[in-house]
């Protein structure tokens, strides 16, 4: 795998130089990962350069290549990793290209790599069973945003498990989430497990200022694809346009769960540096309205911070598309 990484790194230097992959540790090799027709593929979906990747990707899936199908399976069900590419696609000619054949609509590649763990993890999160076994097994298998991604998928169900679940055992970062199933004496304990200056205070049912936010964007991993994107894109307004960023984004939990479909493919740092890590990043923000209020939502931001609002536009007119044989510009349709 390290060997792979190497070369999807290098293929993506001119973006982030500064960016070092390093080993996967505690994570599980998927087969096909360190095929080299996958590794390019990968470097140019990471690159956006997304209809000869996914046509390549579904090749490969097709082939029985285990890494090819998972990462798949995770594009095709997450709106903000798919580009304008594939927005543009026909729904028939979408399915055929990012399902497996089956059914009305085609089956999701997750269930042909069942046989992998990520897969079959990916796959119990779907079941209303699922509990914090699947949290632990991402954990395990070195997939951190995939297991707070879990947590908030729990969070949404109200999952009894997080009614005793220990605090000491999850993401630092994700202690909020047990609050609001919590009684008293229980939110007492959970408050003693998150810092005073730490903003998920806010969803704990307390105050907190705007600069405990500011520092906590600029300096926790947990807010790192807001981080790298403003670095990247507007670094003379870094702390306006991290706070646009986040409330751009309405949501603390999609902050926490940005970045890379799977950490076993693609390091986190790798992908928050690609174009389409970056990309991903503003489609969450412009689908945290509908489409009709990004136009609004981007006025707003001009107040705020000018670059985030001119590069939201920019990423906003990519979704802009022709029907075929239709000329007249009038009719442009935005996803």
């Amino acid at each position: 795998m390290f060997g792979a990484f190497f070369l999807l790194f290098s293929a993506l230097a001119p973006v982030h130089a500064d960016a070092v992959p390093v080993p996967a540790g505690e994570q599980v090799a998927i087969p096909g990962a360190d095929a080299p027709a996958f590794v390019q593929a990968l470097a140019l979906w990471l690159a956006d350069d997304e209809e000869p990747a996914l046509r390549d990707l579904a090749a490969l899936a097709g082939q029985g290549n285990r890494a090819a199908q998972i990462l798949l399976g995770l594009i095709d069900k997450s709106p903000p990793l798919q580009g304008p590419w594939l927005a543009s696609v026909p729904r028939n000619e979408r399915i055929a290209l990012m399902r497996a054949p089956g059914g009305l609509s085609g089956q999701s590649w997750l269930g042909a790599a069942a046989d992998h763990p990520l897969a079959a993890n990916w796959l119990a999160l779907l079941s209303v069973d699922a509990g914090l076994p699947v949290v632990h097994q991402f954990s395990a298998l070195g997939e951190a945003r995939a297991a707070r991604e879990a947590l908030v998928v729990l969070a949404a169900r109200e999952h009894p498990d997080l009614r005793s679940a220990p605090p000491e055992q999850l993401d630092p970062e994700m202690t909020y989430l047990l609050w609001r199933t919590a009684d008293d004496e229980r939110r007492e304990m959970l408050l003693a497990h998150v810092p005073s200056d730490h903003p998920q205070r806010l969803m704990m049912g307390e105050e907190r200022n705007g600069a405990v936010l500011a520092q906590w964007l600029a300096q926790s991993p947990a807010a790192q694809a807001l981080g790298v994107l403003c670095d990247a894109r507007c670094p003379d307004s870094r702390e306006t346009c991290l706070t646009g960023a986040y409330h751009a984004l309405a949501s603390h939990n999609a902050v926490v769960v940005l970045g890379s479909p799977a950490e076993s493919l693609v390091p986190q740092d790798v992908f928050l540096r690609s174009p389409r890590g970056q990309a991903t990043v503003l489609r969450r923000m412009l689908q945290s309205t509908d489409a009709r209020g990004r136009g609004a939502m981007i006025s707003q931001m001009r107040a705020h911070d000018e670059c985030l609002a001119t590069v939201l536009t920019e990423e906003r007119s990519r979704y802009h598309y022709r029907r075929p044989g239709v000329e007249n510009g009038t009719n442009a349709q935005q996803d």
